[in-house]
């Protein structure tokens, strides 16, 4: 392993346990600050980062801006931020794995797979939304939460044709990256919407391993990549 990669390793480590030890010993607001100085901690990485990355480096700095937002989330105008700059982020984070596919044949069999995937996680985001209690129910009809949850599917469809089309350390990297990061919104609205507060543990250690492993995958730049073409049809 690198040295790059046993820093980024570490680093993992070190905030996953501050993190984890903000919830448990301070108050909310105190460890949504300890949220966001992860957040900036690795926008700084990626800023040092050789070589330089502009999407990458843009997109810990909007994760900064959503985790910034964050700590007054209950402001709708932070709300609104929230979802804007952790969509934007996750639009970054898509339009570099969609580079990575511009060899990639979509088929009929691909597409059928990607529409349901689609139908499936909107019907289960309806789902949800019935659960929610009535005091986060003004919020949860706002049309950015909508939009967000549909970018963060897109993004996931992207990132798992990215790894099944390249299959190799780095894909691997980006698909763990982008899942981490969705693990982490998914638990953070079941803690917060559907009120059950043991999960914003669930969500504080994904966002720090999405972080993480999309460094991993900054590390892996300028490597050859096979292509592994796949044609499938129906």
């Amino acid at each position: 392993m690198s040295e790059r990669r046993k820093l980024i390793a570490f680093s993992i480590v070190f905030w996953v346990a501050v993190n984890l030890a903000s919830l448990s010993m301070f108050n909310e607001e105190v460890s949504r600050w300890v949220r966001f100085i992860c957040s900036a901690f690795f926008m700084i990485i990626a800023a040092l980062h050789k070589p330089f990355s502009w999407k990458l480096f843009l997109t810990f700095l909007l994760f900064s801006i959503c985790d910034f937002s964050l700590i007054y989330f209950e402001d709708p105008v932070f709300n609104a931020i929230t979802f804007i700059s952790r969509g934007a982020a996750f639009i970054v984070v898509g339009s570099i794995g969609l580079v990575k596919l511009k060899r990639f044949k979509i088929t009929a069999l691909e597409l059928f797979i990607g529409l349901i995937l689609v139908a499936i996680n909107l019907a289960l985001l309806v789902e949800l939304e019935s659960m929610i209690t009535f005091t986060h129910t003004t919020e949860i009809y706002n049309p950015v939460f909508y939009g967000f949850a549909i970018i963060t599917i897109l993004t996931t469809i992207i990132a798992v044709s990215y790894s099944n089309r390249y299959s190799n350390q780095k894909s691997v990297f980006y698909l763990c990256g982008v899942l981490w990061m969705i693990f982490s919104d998914l638990t953070y609205f079941i803690a917060y919407y559907l009120d059950f507060p043991e999960f914003y543990y669930a969500d504080r250690f994904f966002n720090v391993l999405g972080s993480g492993f999309l460094m991993l995958f900054a590390t892996s730049f300028g490597k050859k990549e096979e292509f592994i073409d796949v044609d499938i049809k129906i």
